[in-house]
């Protein structure tokens, strides 16, 4: 966070104050106010910087922004008005390439696409195979349950030799990585534990003198002693799905053709690793998915205080809402969101103060991290001068973790609907689609003029995967997420500047 105070160094030259000054009259900052706790910072769109300024500035850059209504001689004469002080931090601001208007002549285009290619060449460190579309479990709100759209759990799984051909094209795709990552994943990927076995094999074989790292998402449930021994051998971190309590677990999380809950099943399987192999514990995460009617304190104690979990970390998301067929938000008790922000409070509390004993365990850390991903490692520019500019929020497809579907098809991650054609990028037979890793990368293109005019571009969150419908990529559906994207960045940026100030240890 930027922090610009008192008066200028002096050395501005007279011509160079009243162009500038004549330039804050005649244009419109590109920048989007912000009130925290009754102080005052504007967000600068085209240096992606958070600035703290004196309430006197803010209200002048307030009544520049609704020029529309203002004529250019009041702003004049406000400008004039303003103290020397405050005309002093102004032209200091504008002299660090801040308080510029809006490029007009942006191209959204994003810098990596003429070097994609050659990225896919050597560069892939992560490669995840669904090894399997079938799972033991029917979880409520999973995206194969059949409340999504396009996806479903089916009985396909993937041969031994696409599954040793994706290995092999993985291997000659990562030359350039010093280390590289294969996961696991379904559907239950224990279902094809054999098959999970030669994969092991193999990459152990060809990436042989280079870092070479497994992991697994799991429902726990499948897991033997020679499973958990056989992990443990080779090194893999299992993320095992555990969302709570026995009443939180049994809820979503069930048996297919029995309704019968998964919760004391899975731990008897963890009470089975502690006793076989105690040291993979460090190895075992888990994945706790928040539906909006469950009662977020109960969980949060749990994972917190319970003997059998609480030293194991947990990351924690909401039921994706993106591709379902019907969302009833009317239907959440309006004490969820209370609950719920009270928690994120508390561990926001925690990490500034660190009174709260066991919070680092907390169900909601994840908001620290998201906080740290999209604020503290954000690219913080001089004035934006090129003549290309893109939104975040899309990654480069398949670079970070490249999802290869039972079939061999590659997609840019597990994330994605992959019964869509347009979110496919290749396959492990005929090598990277660039035209559609281009197009992905560049999915802000179908939304390009509305993209421009948004404050928050830069912090945009929404992927091509927010992009997709019926196998297009659809302006209308990326833009029915704005509304929400505008509103999580703002309370982002209110939360990073407030946890900066009181001292949090992460940010």
């Amino acid at each position: 966070m930027f922090k610009y105070y008192g008066q200028s160094d002096g050395t501005f030259s007279q011509a160079a104050l009243f162009k500038r000054r004549k330039y804050m009259i005649d244009h419109i900052p590109y920048i989007h106010l912000i009130e925290v706790y009754n102080e005052k910072y504007f967000y600068d769109v085209n240096t992606n910087g958070i600035i703290h300024i004196s309430d006197e500035m803010y209200d002048f850059l307030k009544n520049l922004l609704s020029k529309t209504s203002i004529t250019r001689k009041q702003i004049g004469k406000e400008y004039s008005a303003l103290s020397e002080e405050c005309k002093s931090d102004i032209d200091l601001l504008m002299q660090k390439g801040f308080l510029c208007d809006k490029n007009e002549n942006i191209i959204f285009r994003h810098p990596e696409t003429d070097r994609i290619e050659e990225f896919y060449k050597t560069n892939l460190n992560m490669m995840i195979l669904q090894v399997t579309q079938n799972c033991n479990l029917r979880c409520k709100y999973c995206v194969y349950s059949g409340s999504y759209v396009n996806r479903t759990h089916m009985n396909k799984r993937m041969s031994v030799e696409t599954a040793i051909a994706a290995i092999k094209f993985f291997y000659d795709h990562s030359l350039n990585s010093d280390s590289v990552t294969i996961g696991f994943y379904g559907g239950e990927p224990l279902l094809e534990y054999e098959l999970i076995k030669q994969c092991v094999a193999y990459a152990e074989e060809i990436f042989a003198g280079k870092k070479l790292s497994f992991n697994m998402t799991s429902n726990a449930t499948l897991l033997t002693e020679e499973s958990v021994l056989f992990l443990a051998a080779h090194d893999f971190n299992l993320t095992i799905s555990l969302d709570g309590p026995a009443n939180i677990q049994n809820k979503n999380r069930i048996f297919a053709g029995s309704n019968r809950g998964t919760y004391e099943t899975v731990m008897e399987k963890l009470d089975m690793v502690k006793e076989i192999c105690p040291a993979f514990i460090k190895k075992i995460s888990f994945n706790a998915v928040i539906d909006l009617k469950q009662d977020v304190s109960c969980t949060s104690e749990f994972f917190m205080s319970y003997d059998l979990v609480k030293e194991i970390g947990v990351s924690g998301n909401y039921v994706d809402v993106n591709n379902l067929k019907e969302l009833e938000q009317d239907d959440v008790p309006p004490e969820f969101y209370a609950n719920s922000s009270y928690e994120v409070f508390k561990v926001y509390l925690n990490s500034c103060t660190n009174l709260l004993k066991g919070y680092d365990y907390s169900l909601y850390n994840f908001h620290i991290s998201a906080l740290h991903n999209q604020m503290v490692e954000r690219n913080v520019y001089n004035k934006h001068k090129s003549c290309y500019d893109c939104p975040g929020g899309q990654c480069l497809p398949g670079i970070q973790r490249l999802f290869v579907n039972v079939d061999g098809r590659m997609f840019p991650c597990e994330r994605v609907n992959e019964t869509s054609d347009i979110l496919c990028i290749g396959s492990i037979q005929e090598g990277f689609n660039i035209k559609n890793a281009k197009n992905l990368l560049n999915v802000a293109k179908i939304s390009e003029d509305e993209c421009k005019r948004c404050w928050c571009y830069k912090m945009c969150e929404l992927c091509c995967g927010k992009a997709e419908n019926n196998g297009k990529l659809d302006k209308g559906k990326r833009l029915s997420f704005c509304k929400t994207s505008r509103f999580s960045i703002e309370e982002n940026i209110k939360n990073y500047i407030t946890l900066k100030k009181y001292g949090c240890r992460t940010l």
